[in-house]
């Protein structure tokens, strides 16, 4: 009897044997409920089992390829223009009057883009203080940067310019008494060689809008705080912030996000104070061309993204650009070591502009009758904070440098 039994299950081990996908397909099974049901006496999962299961879905599902077929061709709508009948109808029914010739010719000369030199744009807003009436927004002008180069940024078609205020020369370094500037290293460079004793100049090398409220800032007159510990000295006369060098390879919106949220900050510790928002300066051509973050487009469109907070009320915006690029619109070469960074010799450009976008007058000329010059500025001289090409999370970090 025995030897009839071991007969039979050497029969069925052979046929078993015959078919090992049966057997792989068993032991899959097998596991996967044993898995499931620990998983699922751990609260990892939850135990349902149904025939929408993706399990049976998988096995079920009819993977045989589909036959290429010709899409049908687009058909294109015809959208009426302006000027056409049924535009015009419209407007009629919701404007209750009838559209004259005139208000349609005004209507498309606002539409329509004033294009503007660098060249032009310095004549106009660099050196000659001008007044617009009712004015302090910020306007745009228009700048196609082509195709984003890297998906950190977009092409934003135009290009922000400086809020339009009734500016005064500033010939008085007394000025910028009991101001507070806010940045990165290239407002600590400013702090050192624009002369403006009385300011504060809160900087630290590689900061940006991710970690200002938390770092330990440097002052040029020797103090360190935080960004909230030197908010709540005050009121300040005037504040002033730059950052978004070292966020070039953060995506955009997000980097504008984090700007408003600072914003917002400085107005609750400093609700009477008029804040400055100074625009990224843009890199040299050859920078330029050679990198696919760190390039003007990318540092317009993150000037788009700040420059929109400016009301013309109590926030501005600043472009000292005019005062830096060439009459192709880049970084001048010969001011600059890095093609990002200007050099410590030609900080006056950045200052002399400044001086010419003043909020009050009374201090069109010096009391002290010299002209003293910056001072610390020989040939080939670098600011020591004038790092980001050597230290970790600066302008050549893809990452954003935080």
């Amino acid at each position: 009897m025995d030897s009839i039994d071991k007969k039979v299950k050497k029969k069925k081990k052979k046929k078993i044997a015959k078919c090992p996908l049966f057997i792989m397909i068993c032991l899959t099974v097998t596991g996967m409920m044993v898995f499931g049901v620990i998983m699922s006496a751990m609260g990892e999962y939850e135990w349902k089992l149904t025939w929408e299961h993706p399990v049976f879905a998988a096995v079920l599902l009819d993977e045989r390829p589909v036959e290429e077929t010709n899409p049908e061709p687009v058909q294109k709508v015809e959208v009426p223009q302006a000027g056409t009948d049924a535009v015009k109808e419209a407007t009629d029914i919701m404007a209750e009057e009838p559209v004259t010739e005139s208000t349609e010719e005004e209507s498309l000369e606002e539409e329509e883009e004033i294009i503007i030199s660098d060249e032009e744009y310095m004549e106009m807003y660099g050196e000659i203080p001008y007044y617009i009436e009712g004015g302090g927004n910020v306007k745009y002008i228009t700048w196609d940067t082509g195709e984003p180069r890297s998906r950190y940024y977009y092409n934003s078609g135009v290009r922000p310019i400086t809020s339009e205020f009734r500016y005064t020369h500033i010939g008085n370094p007394d000025y910028y008494e009991n101001c507070l500037f806010i940045g990165d290293s290239r407002i600590g460079g400013l702090g050192t060689y624009s002369g403006w004793n009385k300011a504060f100049f809160a900087y630290k090398n590689g900061t940006s809008v991710y970690n200002i409220m938390e770092a330990n800032l440097s002052v040029i007159n020797g103090m360190n705080a935080t960004l909230p510990e030197l908010l709540e000295i005050g009121p300040y006369k005037l504040i002033f912030l730059m950052l978004g060098i070292n966020e070039i390879g953060m995506d955009t919106n997000d980097y504008g996000q984090r700007f408003g949220e600072i914003l917002a900050t400085i107005r609750e510790y400093q609700p009477d104070t008029p804040i400055v928002i100074i625009g990224n300066t843009f890199v040299t051509k050859e920078r330029d061309n050679s990198d696919n973050v760190t390039n003007n487009a990318n540092i317009n469109d993150k000037n788009v993204a700040i420059a929109c907070y400016a009301n013309g009320e109590d926030i501005f915006y600043f472009d000292v650009n005019p005062a830096l690029v060439d009459e192709e619109g880049y970084l001048q070469s010969d001011i600059t070591r890095d093609g990002v960074h200007i050099t410590a010799q030609h900080y006056h450009l950045w200052v002399d502009w400044m001086n010419e976008h003043g909020f009050y007058e009374g201090y069109e000329t010096d009391p002290y009758a010299e002209e003293e010059g910056l001072e610390g500025t020989e040939e080939g001289e670098e600011t020591e904070d004038i790092d980001a090409e050597a230290s970790n999370g600066t302008d050549d970090d893809p990452e954003g440098g935080q």
